[in-house]
């Protein structure tokens, strides 16, 4: 009991918003970090960008990639609401590359679908690498149905009056990306994130009472996110990465992240990061995490990567598991 009655305060708190009223804030298609490698380093990836990953943190590192990755993450976030991610990315002529990642989140009660497509190419003898987003969305919303055994607090005309005043709808949008990433040399790169230049969302709502209005048909934006990021490799096998995220709306604080990366053996790797919110409370993230890499083959190698998020409300933790071709 105590687990659905959090679990409702929770959707009520994510979802009521950018479903009933015109909010200017992305209560909606919230970028939780995908990748557990990007997570552990604090989601400091904007610099670094040189794996599958790239598709959602830096679309310009997609044609540094040298040959075919694909990589499956999966969380739960909160302990409550599920995410996957699915990326693909290969590399074409002439020093170009392309990718896809899909990233279907929630349940019934808010299912988001993300599809994102990126493209890349190499410029000045493999220095200055340039690279375009475009993502698709999808969303439904109040299709969750509550049973009166499982709610002993509530009568059943209370739990009926509920669902016959219950939001419901669907929402479609799109969106577009551009990334840089610079190698100033061979230890120190430069990369810039413009995330949701311009990403709209129209929103369609309705409750089953004829007495009762929802919002009906209206449109927000996600928020666009500019972001410089570094990643300076110390020694052979010791990269950090620094990101800046400097945010336009007034109700979020811009954000801080670093990370670290040592490798050990050549396929194993530790890593830690941090993500500072620059305001006056203590929000900080902190995260840790272990990548494998081993050959599969003569060509293939696969990647096992694990990540534990320590948060503010509850901790969450990120499986990763990826195959080079």
């Amino acid at each position: 009991m105590k687990y659905k009655i959090i679990y409702i305060f929770l959707i009520l708190t994510f979802v009521k918003t950018p479903a009933q009223e015109l909010s200017n804030f992305a209560g909606a298609f919230v970028d939780i970090g995908f990748g557990a490698r990007p997570a552990a380093l604090g989601n400091a990836y904007v610099g670094l960008a040189n794996d599958v990953n790239s598709i959602v943190w830096n679309p310009a590192g997609i044609s540094s990639i040298k040959k075919m990755e694909t990589a499956f993450t999966y969380t739960k976030l909160l302990g409550l609401i599920d995410y996957n991610y699915l990326a693909f990315s290969m590399p074409l002529k002439d020093d170009q590359g392309v990718g896809a990642a899909l990233i279907v989140s929630g349940d019934a009660a808010l299912r988001e679908y993300t599809l994102n497509f990126g493209y890349s190419r190499k410029f000045l003898l493999d220095s200055l690498f340039i690279g375009v987003g475009v993502k698709l969305r999808y969303a439904s919303f109040g299709n969750n149905s509550l049973n009166s055994e499982d709610y002993l607090l509530f009568e059943p005309d209370e739990i009926s009056e509920g669902m016959m005043n219950q939001v419901k709808g669907s929402a479609f949008g799109f969106g577009f990306d551009f990334g840089v990433l610079y190698h100033l040399n061979e230890k120190i790169k430069v990369g810039l994130m413009f995330r949701d230049i311009y990403s709209p969302l129209f929103w369609d709502s309705k409750v089953d009472n004829p007495n009762k209005k929802a919002k009906g048909k209206y449109s927000e934006l996600i928020p666009f996110e500019p972001t410089i990021g570094t990643a300076f490799k110390v020694a052979d096998q010791i990269t950090l990465t620094t990101d800046y995220t400097s945010v336009v709306r007034k109700d979020v604080s811009d954000k801080l992240r670093a990370g670290i990366e040592v490798g050990m053996l050549k396929i194993i790797s530790l890593r830690g990061g941090v993500q500072y919110f620059l305001n006056n409370e203590k929000d900080e993230k902190y995260s840790a995490g272990l990548g494998l890499n081993f050959g599969a083959g003569k060509e293939r190698r696969i990647h096992l990567d694990y990540t534990f998020m320590m948060e503010e409300f509850a901790n969450s933790q990120r499986i990763s598991i990826g195959l080079e071709l």
